[in-house]
C-alpha cells in the first residue's frame, strides 16, 4: 500500500496537467534537492491543499458558540469530565 502524508492510499490514477516551463524547472530542481520525483511533490501539496479545505472552522460551528454558556462550581470539569459524567475516575 503507497502512502501520501502518511494517509493510506490503495492506487494511483494516472493523470495529466499542463503547467508552465518556469514552474516545471522549478519542480525538477526542488525533486532533485530532495531526492523525489515531482509527482510525489504535486501530490503532498494537493493532499496539503485538500487537509486545508478540510479541517474544521470552529468559529462557524454551531457548539462552538455554546463553549463559555454555563457556569459551574466544579473547576475541573475539562479533566474529571467522565467522573462527573459517568462516576467514573480516568
Amino acid at each position: 500500500m503507497y502512502t501520501i502524508g502518511g494517509l493510506p492510499v490503495s492506487t494511483l490514477k494516472r493523470t495529466q496537467m499542463y503547467i508552465p516551463e518556469e514552474l516545471l524547472d522549478e519542480l525538477k530542481r526542488k525533486a532533485g534537492r530532495e531526492n523525489t520525483t515531482i509527482s510525489n511533490i504535486v501530490r503532498t501539496a494537493v493532499l496539503d491543499l485538500i487537509k486545508k479545505d478540510r479541517a474544521k472552522n470552529w468559529e462557524t460551528d454551531p457548539l462552538w458558540e455554546m463553549v463559555g454558556m454555563s457556569q459551574s462550581e466544579d473547576h475541573d470539569l475539562s479533566v474529571n469530565h467522565d467522573k462527573y459524567l459517568y462516576g467514573k475516575g480516568r
